[in-house]
């Protein structure tokens, strides 16, 4: 018999397990058993040293420094997660990766990193909190953030979205979100609730009031978040104004301005322009879900 460093060859008259035999290559894999197997460090050693070329089982345990009996236990243990093939070759005994586990297991993880919209959110919310932390509070000062978007729909409709409960808790809340309460009315003077739950249970509450209402046109309203005490954490006015878009939708406007800041208060000013824009996206895709009415 003539040694192939790998037993890439058979022997004359010797079936190769695993060569269109029918011994289950390519079946569903038990995704969580084959990584466990591979997570034991001696055994993710083994998988790397497989994937250069198949060897044999005292190969394999040279290049470890193992004892046979541990080597074999390990290589069993692999086999029996679907992440190796064994062949017995006559006296060999040839080890190699069964790629078809391994494909099947960059599938599965592939598909858990496919791009998710919120892990951008997430790292520029994250930055933005540092950076505001750094910056500390801006004290009497006026930051002013302008947002837009258009929207699918005509000017009546985009108002009745926000100044209907009803129609406003289907958009109000960032993703992960849910509005657990929300008062507003398009009338000046009247208040604003706003509280927001998180899967954990966790509320947070704004409040505000309207100060003026132009119905179809243009809604100023206080809101802030409040703290335990029903403090606002800083002064916002919000206005938004609406206008016929020369595409046959509206132009939807937002303007903050942000004063009073308290010192605890960076990571709710982080979470404005970052959260603002969620709620925008979600108000035109709950508008053109229902096609524009």
């Amino acid at each position: 018999m003539t040694r192939d460093g790998g037993g890439g060859r058979a022997e004359p008259g010797v079936p190769v397990p695993g060569a269109g035999d029918g011994d289950g290559a390519g079946a569903p894999v038990d995704t969580q058993r084959a990584v466990a197997a591979v997570g034991e460090p001696t055994r993710f050693r083994i998988v790397e040293l497989l994937a250069v070329r198949a060897r044999t089982v005292g190969e394999v345990t040279e290049a470890i420094g193992a004892l046979q009996p541990q080597t074999t236990k390990h290589l069993h243990a692999l086999a029996a997660a679907g992440v190796v093939r064994l062949h017995k070759l006559g006296r060999r005994r040839v080890a190699r990766l069964d790629r078809a586990t391994l494909h099947q297991l960059a599938d599965h993880f592939g598909r858990l990193a496919e791009h998710d919209p919120d892990d951008a959110v997430l790292d520029g919310y994250e930055a933005a909190i540092a950076a505001e932390t750094a910056a500390g509070p801006t004290g009497e000062g006026v930051r002013v953030l302008r947002l837009h978007r258009i929207v699918r729909a005509p000017a009546r409709t985009v108002w009745t979205a926000w100044t209907d409960p009803a129609r406003a808790v289907r958009w109000w809340a960032p993703p992960h979100f849910a509005v657990e309460a929300l008062e507003i009315a398009p009338h000046a003077g009247t208040p604003i609730r706003l509280v927001l739950r998180e899967g954990d249970g966790a509320r947070y509450e704004s409040g505000g009031r309207v100060i003026e209402a132009e119905p179809g046109r243009r809604l100023v309203f206080t809101l802030a978040p409040v703290d335990r005490t029903g403090t606002p954490l800083f002064s916002a006015i919000h206005t938004l104004d609406l206008h016929r878009d020369r595409s046959g939708g509206t132009g939807v406007e937002l303007r903050i301005e942000v004063s009073d800041v308290a010192p605890e208060a960076a990571p709710a000013i982080a979470g404005l322009q970052p959260g603002w824009t969620q709620l925008l996206d979600a108000l035109a895709a709950v508008l053109e879900a229902d096609g524009g009415h």
